[in-house]
């Protein structure tokens, strides 16, 4: 009889393990610290890329890819390649080796087919309607016509045709709701890469309608929004968004915090609050992403000596048209009287849209109740576990809202232009009911605000969270 030969399948698998033995092997502190030009590394599905050479030839920009320099990517990477397998192919060209260890965050669970077919099913849209995902000019140059109506605001409420004291505060409350809106629209596009194809054109716009015209970072806008939030949504010890000193911070959001008794009245103190919005990113600009450079417990990479001074020069700029030319070239009447009450209005109208598609009783909180954990649930169903959405179907809402109310989809498919919203948001109900998965729709947008509201009266008053089927 001859030799036995073990069998092809257990070659192959004692191959694999070799193979594994021999890969380079990284901790996540190791690849935190490639988080620039010089070297920048990534981790996709616990596999080390070296991306560094990619920078320059990266179709989304350098700049993106630098964001995300010595970090976990695997659901950014996920959510921004959807259309084709060329990024996937691409990327392993520049592995290096693996993730060993622990991970930095909370990790979730593999997809289990809820997102493939979420995204197989809206890239078929697409295709079968020969639409770009990145463009919808029509729906753009409607929110263009802001800018007109921001400027003759501006105008009245620095008395250049009018010394009337009530025309004088309603321009004021019409340019603060102005400034909002572009904010949500070009802004928020911008910084997801979801305006055309072309990186340089979202960077400019981004820059010129958050630094230049508001006086806001759009780097720090995106090391909070576009790494911290959209990944960790409600991720309590995690999410920028959610307050990050569980002992004093004046919000409770989750139950982690120590219940004070001034929370009792937060559902009363915070709204006017929320109205400091914009005058509170000014400043943690400075005090957060550019000098201590975190952003909650996110990590923010080197600042480069272009964006110090971008950042310095924008704010100046902001400082002389907001503030110099009203005052000493206007000569405007009530002045910090208007100045505070466009600001407040920016604010509030910014807050109580952000906050009522996230901080409500219908969604839901990782790791709320203990220091560290991990996520007993895959990305995407968190994602929409997470968020809620309101008033389907409303051109207008959807208009004054930048989209926000179609929020579980946005956050899915956050490099689609946020005018296609309406369009697969259906897509992703039916895939949502065919795996048993609650996508949660509220009839108004006060519907939202009084869910916002009673969750935080909840968390005041009662310490935990309570589960309210609100439709």
């Amino acid at each position: 009889m001859g030799e036995l030969q073990p069998s092809p399948a257990l070659v192959r698998r004692e191959s694999n393990d070799i193979k594994s033995e021999l890969k380079n092997k990284y901790t996540w502190q190791q690849v935190a610290e490639k988080n620039s030009a010089k070297e920048a590394w990534i981790i996709v599905r616990d596999k080390v890329y070296d991306v560094t050479e990619w920078l320059w030839k990266h179709p989304g920009g350098k700049e993106m890819l630098l964001l995300h320099a010595g970090r976990e990517c695997t659901h950014t990477f996920d959510s921004y390649h959807q259309f084709s397998d060329k990024s996937a192919n691409i990327l392993r060209k520049y592995e290096i080796g693996c993730l060993v260890g622990d991970s930095e965050f909370p990790t979730y669970l593999p997809d289990t087919g809820f997102y493939k077919e979420c995204q197989r099913r809206v890239v078929a849209y697409f295709a079968k309607n020969h639409l770009n995902p990145k463009q919808n000019m029509p729906a753009m140059a409607r929110t263009l016509t802001i800018f007109p109506v921001g400027l003759l605001s501006y105008l009245l409420m620095t008395g250049c045709f009018t010394s009337n004291v009530l025309v004088m505060l309603i321009s004021s409350i019409l340019h603060g709701c102005c400034v909002a809106i572009p904010l949500m629209h070009l802004v928020h596009d911008s910084s997801h890469g979801a305006i055309t194809g072309n990186h340089k054109i979202w960077e400019f716009i981004g820059r010129l309608a958050m630094d230049w015209l508001n006086g806001l970072s759009f780097t720090s806008w995106n090391n909070q929004h576009i790494v911290g939030h959209h990944i960790f949504t409600n991720v309590a010890g995690v999410d920028p968004d959610l307050p990050v000193n569980f002992k004093s911070d004046i919000r409770r959001i989750v139950e982690r915090q120590i219940l004070q008794p001034i929370y009792a009245w937060q559902h009363l103190y915070l709204p006017p609050l929320y109205g400091l919005l914009s005058l509170k990113f000014r400043i943690q600009d400075f005090t957060h992403t550019f000098f201590s450079r975190t952003n909650g417990a996110v990590r923010v990479n080197p600042i480069s000596l272009k964006d110090w001074m971008l950042l310095g020069s924008s704010k100046l700029f902001w400082i002389f048209h907001r503030i110099w030319i009203p005052l000493y070239v206007l000569n405007a009447p009530y002045f910090w009287l208007t100045f505070f009450l466009s600001e407040f209005v920016t604010g509030l109208y910014l807050a109580f849209n952000f906050q009522v598609s996230h901080i409500s009783l219908t969604c839901q909180y990782q790791c709320h109740d203990r220091d560290y954990c991990n996520i007993p649930e895959e990305w995407a169903i968190s994602q929409i576990k997470s968020s809620v959405d309101y008033a389907h179907g409303s051109s207008l809402v959807a208009f004054l809202s930048g989209g926000l109310n179609y929020q579980a989809t946005h956050h899915l498919f956050p490099s689609i232009s946020q005018y296609y919203l309406p369009e697969i948001a259906p897509i992703v109900r039916d895939v949502c009911r065919a795996y048993q998965i609650d996508y949660v729709v509220l009839p108004t947008f006060f519907d939202a605000l009084k869910a916002h509201l009673l969750y935080l009266k909840v968390m005041g008053k009662n310490g935990k969270r309570v589960d309210v089927h609100m439709g």
